[in-house]
């Protein structure tokens, strides 16, 4: 968030601020709730895809290096950088691109 004096300051949604520049009070609850959700939700869903997707490569590639051969665990680990360094920055820009079309909140001081 930014003050019309210049001042900037983070905040989590439905928190209060006074400026300690101007006095200005500014309240982010003024973001509509469902606005605020699906920009949220989308958040939560990538940060999910991650867990699940290192928890499946877990669960495929272990048992596979316990139980068949040591070397599958190189073929895990080029399956796991390639996802990280091909696939999650595609995912990253589309996130970012989908917080950008968002509404875009006019916040006014109280």
């Amino acid at each position: 968030m930014v003050c019309e004096c210049g001042e900037r300051r983070s905040l989590p949604y439905g928190a209060r601020w006074e400026c300690e520049t101007c006095g200005r009070r500014w309240n982010t609850a003024q973001i509509p709730a469902e606005d605020y959700e699906k920009v949220e939700r989308a958040v939560r869903r990538y940060r999910l895809e991650a867990a699940a997707f290192a928890a499946v490569i877990l669960a495929i590639f272990a048992p596979l290096v316990v139980l068949v051969d040591v070397r599958l665990g190189i073929t895990g680990l080029i399956v796991f950088f390639a996802w990280a360094f091909l696939f999650r920055p595609w995912q990253r820009r589309r996130l970012v691109a989908a917080a950008r079309e968002s509404a875009r909140w006019q916040l006014r001081p109280e």
